[in-house]
């Protein structure tokens, strides 16, 4: 009986040392980023998958100097009216484990920027 209880104690033992070498890594946040190299298509292309829009206008340098750009009054009428019905779209561009993601802020709708380099924004 001693011997059972023994050997039974010794194999929890075993199982929960394992349990605890065996913890996952944490899974690595998306994190704000830059782009390395403007690619003005590129970000377009994306953007305009998200929203289900065509002809976005962008600035050349988009995503280079901040990591959130805005879109403003995409339908350009009456910008009081628009703005009470549709509050401009945000989107982040992020990276994770090197490769970079644009991200809508409301809906957090997310897809990767392809052919592109960003690097961790440092700035909040």
């Amino acid at each position: 009986m001693k011997n059972t209880l023994f050997i039974v104690s010794l194999a929890w033992c075993a199982l929960l040392s394992g349990c605890v070498s065996q913890r996952a890594e944490p899974t690595p946040k998306l994190q704000h980023a830059l782009l390395l190299a403007p690619n003005q298509s590129a970000v377009n292309k994306v953007i305009s998958t998200i929203t289900n829009m065509q002809n976005i206008t962008l600035a050349d340098d988009v995503f280079t100097k901040n990591s959130v750009v805005t879109l403003g009054n995409l339908n350009k009428n009456n910008i009081i009216k628009s703005h009470q019905l549709n509050p401009p779209d945000q989107f982040e561009l992020m990276i994770k484990n090197k490769q970079c993601f644009i991200r809508h802020v409301d809906s957090k709708a997310t897809r990767e920027l392809k052919d592109v380099e960003c690097v961790m924004n440092e700035l909040p």
